[in-house]
């Protein structure tokens, strides 16, 4: 999905930033570098980064 299509529709936007909050918080093992990559976007998103 564009970056467009996130902004014509902010539901899935907002979708969008609570999945990648999920992923931030998960602690399993095989995913751990798509946690970190998902807490930096996150942090940054709520930072104004």
């Amino acid at each position: 999905m564009n970056e467009q299509s996130y902004a014509e529709n902010p539901t899935q936007k907002s979708s969008f930033w609570d999945n990648a909050t999920k992923y931030a918080a998960s602690s399993n093992g095989d995913e751990s570098f798509v946690s970190e990559i998902a807490y930096m976007m996150v942090t940054l998103h709520r930072t104004g980064g």
